[in-house]
């Protein structure tokens, strides 16, 4: 089962909106030629380098629109790489730094995309070069990498750990432990293409180490755990290893019960719920949705909605930014009942991990599967689907998650033989509709010819959910329509701004807002499409992912509530 190609799909809706906002975001001051390779300041080579290329690659082709700068990025690479053929410092042979196996992580997984896209061999030979003169000396070094607690710092003649860094003040002293792990998702992309022999032991190697990792005890970064979590189950693909594929779901089930927030963003570490980082949030949605195509298991889907309505499209700010929110619901924190944004926009990295976030929302929408269609996501656009007798191309409408009307339009049909179209029905959608349902999705066989149009209403609804994760505070409830949570907007000002390029709205101080307490029963009535007043009152809740309400740097919404 694989997605079609960014070629055979135009987006429109809000996703074409949020897509569009963050394309134009990447290409802002901080990321273009002259500022791209002088950005880092806290050993992170081939970081920014990387997101960015890869931000703007996918970017460009999910949304049929040329970057800017992207190909003159790329052009400078050669001269910012050291004598070794890689970015950054040349330590001493033997020592390997895991923040540079995490900056490097990404202009792999960027070259190897841009390679793709372009075809350019001069890139596969920069490429190439990275790879020998970086990864290729670590084979063997990886089973050493410290994962004891407590004793991991001690001993650092190997692996240089993360460093404690100040990004902002509000990031002051932590560490991203684990970030070496990033790693497997670079590691597996360049093997996956150049299929050396050497990349694959080191692929292994790398797996083997991080799968004996404690990582709630060793508190590693959550944002590492899921980049690695991807890197397994690309390696599962080509392998075929039935062992790969069980060690993500294992990862991905423990990230969830312990580290996953009320509104479905991440803990940034294991057990230590200070904010979330899209970043993690993003490669959360790529890897339930990736564990829905290999186990068909449709728990894994309604994840991915839960993930994208929430989640992403509220740290998504209005600018198109990507920023880190509390983490709702986590009992260690204050204000744990309220969606509120921490660092407005964290530029540096999660802003840029936009760009591949909405590139595949859009990739995902449609998979093919021999003559078998998979409809796994609901937006409007056209789609052109090629099978090997021929393709159909439709047009689809919807307003979900708002409503649960969508239809599909055959505009052009070429086929010889009968297609068959299955459409997910998430676990929110109407009992009526749900029965129809086997494994998640209902089947249609209509749509064949120009013409054919299939049409059907999720019929989704208010309801309530306990907040139930392992690490969550206890007796309290939220309210949700469809797939996406409610919160009622609190009156609180800013009472302090850092101007500081790094520290922009880091310092915000939010006054507290009082608690409104609502019961199960609350009644509601609806407002508009986004909006629904509690009946008796003044108060009004929004939804969390409309791109009429987006995060701005003020918002503050309790979305947790008891009697």
């Amino acid at each position: 089962m694989k997605p079609i190609a960014f070629n055979d799909i135009n987006i429109k809706g809000e996703l074409a909106v949020r897509s569009g906002l963050n394309f134009a975001r990447l290409e802002g001051d901080w990321y273009r030629p002259q500022e791209v390779f002088k950005a880092d300041s806290h050993g992170w080579p081939a970081d920014w380098e990387g997101r960015i290329i890869l931000g703007l690659t996918l970017a460009s082709q999910a949304t049929h629109r040329t970057a800017a700068y992207l190909d003159e990025i790329v052009s400078m690479i050669p001269s910012h790489l050291n004598k070794k053929g890689y970015f950054g410092p040349i330590l001493e042979d033997g020592r390997f730094d895991e923040q540079h196996f995490g900056g490097h992580s990404w202009i792999l997984r960027a070259l190897v995309e841009y390679y793709y896209m372009t075809g350019k061999e001069e890139v596969k030979t920069i490429l190439e070069g990275i790879v020998k003169g970086f990864l290729l000396p670590v084979k063997g070094k990886y089973c050493k990498y410290p994962i004891e607690p407590v004793k991991r710092f001690e001993d650092q003649g190997t692996w240089i750990l993360s460093k404690l860094q100040t990004k902002t003040k509000h990031h002051a002293e932590t560490s991203d432990a684990g970030c070496a792990f990033i790693m497997m998702d670079g590691a597996t992309a360049a093997y996956e293409l150049l299929k050396w022999d050497d990349l694959k032991i080191i692929c292994r190697e790398i797996i083997e180490r991080y799968l004996e990792m404690d990582f709630e005890a060793l508190h590693i970064q959550t944002h590492a755990t899921l980049s690695g979590i991807r890197g397994i189950l690309r390696f599962y693909e080509i392998t075929g290893e039935q062992k790969y594929l069980d060690s993500a779901v294992k990862m991905f089930d423990l990230y969830k019960r312990t580290a996953w927030t009320e509104a479905y963003g991440n803990y940034n570490w294991f057990g230590a719920p200070r904010w979330t980082e899209p970043c993690a949030i993003i490669d959360s949605l790529m890897v339930s949705t990736n564990l829905w195509k290999h186990t068909r298991n449709p728990v894994y889907l309604n994840d991915a909605h839960l993930i994208y309505f929430n989640a992403i499209c509220h740290g998504n700010r209005i600018n198109g930014s990507f920023g880190t929110d509390r983490c709702l619901g986590a009992a260690e924190t204050e204000d744990n009942l309220f969606l509120t944004p921490i660092n407005y926009e964290t530029y540096w990295c999660c802003t840029m991990r936009g760009g591949e976030g909405f590139s595949r929302a859009i990739e995902y929408n449609f998979f093919l599967d021999g003559d078998n269609v998979f409809v796994p996501f609901f937006n409007s656009c056209t789609a052109t689907l090629r099978f090997d007798d021929g393709l159909i191309k439709l047009e689809e409408i919807a307003h979900y998650p708002y409503d649960g009307k969508v239809s599909f339009t055959v505009l052009e049909s070429t086929v010889k033989s009968p297609k068959t179209f299955n459409f997910f029905i998430p676990d929110c959608a109407c009992d009526k509709i749900r029965a129809k349902a086997q494994n998640g999705f209902m089947t249609c066989g209509c749509l064949q010819k120009a013409g054919d149009v299939c049409e059907f209403d999720l019929g989704p609804s208010l309801h309530v959910e306990d907040a139930v994760f392992e690490n969550s505070i206890k007796g309290y409830h939220k309210f949700m329509y469809g797939p996406v949570l409610m919160g009622i907007q609190s009156n609180v000002e800013i009472n302090s701004l850092d101007g500081n390029r790094f520290e922009n709205y880091a310092e915000a101080k939010y006054k507290s807002a009082s608690e409104i307490k609502l019961g199960k029963d609350t009644q509601f009535e609806r407002v508009n499409d986004h909006e629904f007043k509690v009946v008796g009152t003044d108060y009004v809740m929004s939804l969390v992912c409309s791109v009429k309400d987006m995060a701005k740097e003020d918002t503050m919404r309790q979305v947790l509530f008891t009697n």
